[in-house]
């Protein structure tokens, strides 16, 4: 396979008093290939001063060429202007996600559905925070079909398995070779299933809603059969959405599926990221296509209803054609959620820089979009990443009715998640705000600090729920 270039940065130059110098760091970040230095040499230069009482002026420079904007001195209107002069330079929109740059957009679209209703929230995406139409009316909907589903009381548990037959070139999560770990992987299940069994026997005796139990990681099914049977025992047939991720097809086989559809298992996720081998290669991964195939295949005649498959926006080699295939593909196929993933590159990820240059992504990932929904899925969660390709998000699709409940409720912070293993944040969702806390990555540290851990989870719980 050919190899690709390396996408060139854009070192930019940007002063601002500390106070708005943090409030615009991120939409500086937009730039393409935005490097930020506060000193020396750039390609462009970005310079913000308090030019009178509640009053900003922001100044871009590029060689001779110079935008300039004006604006109150209020977290919104900043923001607006920097987004507006650095977007003139640039010759277009940093982002179509306008000023939003956080990771949840829906909190704030579900908000203002709430508030406002569809038309006004448009107008307020629009106007107020510089947003897109095509995604104003993405985000809106995505919360139209999937915030109805949510509980209202209970939670949700996050189950982590951080290990991998091998990492992929752009993973940043916890995730380690499962043949580096095996010396303490029997103590590790032991833990992990002891905590889970804490967590859900708390949950019984005090009459708390288990909405959703998610085993993630890593690759939960880098574990046999029976070692998939000790770790999610205490949840076995649990009477709530039930969800493993299988993502490497490599690791997938006729035992381990059995075994999870033994303890009642309701989702899988099945993962390829993108259907071609030179593909496969070139980003990490040790499977082939035809991995993939017999994976799903074997998935599909499993018993377990409903099935998942990830696809990745801006892998080497793609282009809009096939992209579009492979979705028409899994449709035919009968798989009923799929979600299409933008390539975001994370500090810890063997790679630097984006594949795809962000006109080929976007491109790709809109046309993704309106495949999906041609053969009749629909959206229901969204969320965002840093340095994602073409500044674009990642969006759950799935077939009326097969929604997946954990996903919408994370993504939108609605009820408490419970984290269980090593690498697993719990998100402590209360009255007084959201907490977090954060099981150690490493699952040495994670078996030494364990038990101090699930009392303070239990702890929380208590205060929460009794």
């Amino acid at each position: 396979m050919a190899v690709w270039p390396i996408k060139q940065r854009t070192i930019i130059h940007f002063q601002a008093p500390d106070y708005w110098y943090n409030r615009g760091l991120s939409i500086v970040k937009l730039f393409p290939g935005a490097q930020v230095s506060d000193g020396g040499p750039g390609d462009l230069t970005v310079n913000v001063t308090e030019t009178g009482p509640g009053e900003l002026t922001i100044v871009v420079r590029r060689g001779t060429k110079i935008w300039e904007e004006t604006a109150d001195a209020s977290q919104d209107s900043f923001s607006r202007a920097l987004f507006r002069a650095i977007s003139d330079c640039n010759g277009q929109p940093l982002s179509p996600w306008g000023i939003l740059t956080g990771v949840r957009p829906g909190k704030l679209a579900a908000t203002l559905l709430a508030a406002t209703g569809p038309g006004p929230a448009m107008t307020e995406l629009e106007q107020h925070y510089l947003v897109d139409r095509q995604k104003a009316e993405l985000v809106l909907e995505t919360v139209a079909n999937g915030l109805p589903l949510l509980a209202g009381k209970g939670l949700s548990i996050y189950v982590s398995v951080p290990f991998c037959p091998s990492r992929c070139h752009y993973c940043s999560f916890a995730a380690y070779p499962r043949a580096a770990w095996e010396h303490l992987l029997k103590q590790y299940l032991a833990t992990a299933a002891g905590e889970l069994d804490q967590v859900l026997k708390f949950c019984r005796q005090h009459q708390v809603s288990v909405n959703s139990i998610y085993v993630g990681g890593g690759t939960p099914t880098v574990l046999e059969g029976s070692e998939l049977e000790q770790l999610l025992q205490p949840a076995a047939q649990a009477d709530c959405e039930f969800t493993v991720e299988a993502g490497r097809p490599d690791t997938v086989n006729r035992d381990k599926l059995a075994v999870l559809s033994e303890l009642g298992v309701n989702r899988i996720s099945i993962n390829c990221q993108f259907p071609d081998d030179a593909t496969l290669a070139a980003i990490g991964r040790t499977h082939t296509v035809a991995d993939f195939d017999a994976a799903l295949e074997l998935a599909q005649a499993s018993g377990i209803p409903v099935i998942n498959s990830d696809f990745v926006v801006g892998l080497p080699g793609q282009h809009l054609q096939g992209f579009c295939r492979a979705l028409n593909d899994l449709a035919e196929r009968g798989v009923q959620n799929i979600t299409i993933h933008s390539l975001a590159v994370k500090r810890g990820a063997q790679i630097s820089s984006q594949y795809l240059d962000s006109h080929q992504a976007a491109a790709i990932a809109n046309s993704g979009y309106k495949t999906l929904r041609e053969a009749g899925y629909r959206p229901y969660y969204l969320y965002r990443q840093t340095d994602i390709a073409a500044n674009q998000e990642n969006v759950g699709f799935g077939l009326p009715g097969t929604y997946c409940y954990y996903n919408i409720a994370s993504i939108l912070e609605s009820e408490p998640v419970i984290g269980v293993g090593a690498g697993a944040v719990s998100k402590l969702v209360g009255d007084d705000g959201i907490a977090t806390l954060n099981n150690p990555r490493d699952p040495g540290v994670y078996l030494q600090r364990n038990q101090q851990l699930v009392e303070r989870k239990l702890a929380w719980l208590s205060r929460r729920f009794c």
